[in-house]
């Protein structure tokens, strides 16, 4: 299932390799990026890694800082761009001045942009489709797994599948996490890292929890406005983050968080994050010039009355629900 026809060659045959990984990035996409610029150091110390991008992932506060590099550096370099669906979402355009482009993700393959695609839609992470590769270069060439790219690819599978809780979580995906885990993977340690909270994050949860708006009972939804996030200090990234505040209660179906900002000309943009147990929500988010994953996924710069559409499409995409009731 997992043909990797092809890649090995083109990073045995590449001096200097860039990596790159999408904007406001996740675990899955520097846990990807960093596991195999890792990775590559450890087999191949002879070649320049560089690891790039502008924006820091804020879960965990464990990731290394962006490498940076000049722009004739990129332009003879192969480019790896991970865990993005899209050539927009790429953290530094430049990836497309590159020698060669290859794209290696999950997410439906909707723009296959880049010179080779390896995009395997059924796995749950980029990390997880790092790991298999790595896997059949360990068995079939011996090439070194460390301690620390096990780490890094692991703790993109544990928080894009909210610790093997989401749909897409299959054997393949807990098969790649037991063989990484062989590598002195810190279980323990790793989930405290990624999943304990502090103080503040407990309240600012602990409001959202109260302040939620219900739709017969089944999806759950904030909008956070501006004032709210500089009340709180969180940037709305950040707050968009704690959408996962809402995924153990078992009525909640659909739920998303979504922040409030106001545009160059004064009008009131709305960024979301976008959550589902099992129901497909990411074509809708699509048609909103969002996309993502099936259960999660996300949209940026919408106006209100498309927000207001929006909620009501995700509301009425969830089975068995009863007539509409907003509390």
């Amino acid at each position: 299932m997992y043909q990797f026809d092809g890649l090995l060659d083109e990073i045995k045959y590449s001096d200097v390799i860039t990596i790159f990984r999408h904007v406001r990035p996740d675990c899955d996409a520097v846990g990807s990026q960093f596991g195999l610029k890792s990775w590559l150091n450890d087999n191949f110390p002879e070649k320049k890694v560089y690891a790039l991008g502008n924006e820091y992932c804020q879960q965990g506060n464990c990731w290394p800082v962006s490498d940076e590099c000049s722009n004739e550096t990129v332009l003879g370099s192969l480019a790896i761009v991970l865990d993005t669906a899209n050539e927009p979402r790429v953290d530094d355009e430049r990836f497309a001045d590159a020698r060669r482009v290859i794209k290696i993700d999950h997410h439906p393959n909707r723009d296959p942009y880049g010179h080779r695609q390896y995009v395997f839609e059924e796995s749950a992470a980029a990390c997880e489709i790092l790991g298999e590769f790595f896997r059949q270069c360990n068995e079939q060439y011996s090439l070194a797994v460390s301690q620390k790219t096990a780490e890094n690819l692991y703790r993109g599978l544990l928080t894009d599948t909210l610790r093997f809780c989401t749909a897409n979580t299959r054997s393949h995906t807990l098969e790649i996490a037991g063989w990484l885990s062989q590598f002195s993977v810190r279980i323990p340690e790793l989930n405290r890292q990624l999943f304990d909270q502090s103080l503040r994050d407990f309240r600012f949860e602990n409001f959202l929890r109260d302040t939620v708006t219900l739709i017969n009972d089944c999806m759950a939804y904030r909008i956070l406005n501006e004032e709210e996030l500089r009340e709180w200090d969180y940037t709305a990234s950040a707050a968009r983050d704690f959408v996962g505040t809402y995924k153990d209660v078992k009525e909640f179906e659909v739920f998303a968080i979504i922040t409030e900002k106001t545009d160059s000309d004064g009008t009131k943009l709305y960024e979301a994050s976008l959550r589902s147990k099992t129901v497909t929500i990411n074509d809708i988010a699509e048609k909103f010039g969002g996309g993502g994953h099936k259960n999660a996924c996300g949209v940026k710069d919408i106006t209100a009355l498309q927000l207001d559409n929006m909620i009501m499409e995700l509301y009425e995409r969830i089975p068995a629900k009863t007539p509409t009731k907003i509390a």
